[in-house]
């Protein structure tokens, strides 16, 4: 296959995932009594960040811990780190907000998504988590890395 064919593939897969994403956000499902089970164990702070979110961001959030529950795979303790950097990946989406040129241009171009890695990573940082976590927000669309769980992760959150 010649690499104009691999691009134009690659093009149509990430157009094809875009408009499934569209789908997503004017369609979110949201299922509100796990939502609020799934955040109230955090800090009232975190809780208004995570609450201050679109639906369709919640409900990204939730598929990705839906994910991470039902993955046969995952040990325990891989399973409760991979659940916490489900439920805070993306906290940094109450803080930065991608304007529409710019979510359209990510449809059609490789643009790096990672203002709102930076900030949830410095919000989780400034609240005390684990160094690791906040590591782990900050490189979740960065994918030269090896960390097992983070690369684990990134293929959940792709697919939610």
């Amino acid at each position: 296959m010649t690499n104009s064919n691999n691009i134009v593939i690659w093009w149509c897969k990430r157009v094809a995932y875009r408009l499934w994403q569209f789908k997503q956000t004017i369609m979110p499902r949201l299922d509100a009594a796990d939502w609020h089970a799934a955040v109230s164990r955090l800090e009232k702070p975190l809780q208004a960040y995570l609450g201050s979110l679109r639906k369709s961001e919640k409900a990204h959030i939730q598929r990705v811990c839906r994910a991470v529950s039902e993955d046969r795979q995952i040990d325990e303790q891989q399973r409760v780190e991979l659940l916490q950097l489900a439920l805070l990946h993306d906290i940094g989406k109450s803080i930065m907000r991608s304007s529409v040129v710019m979510k359209v241009a990510r449809v059609f171009l490789p643009i790096g998504r990672n203002e709102h890695c930076i900030a949830g990573a410095r919000l989780l940082k400034r609240h005390g988590f684990d160094r690791k976590l906040v590591r782990r927000v900050l490189r979740h669309h960065t994918y030269d890395h090896d960390d097992k769980l983070l690369s684990k992760f990134q293929q959940i959150d792709d697919s939610c």
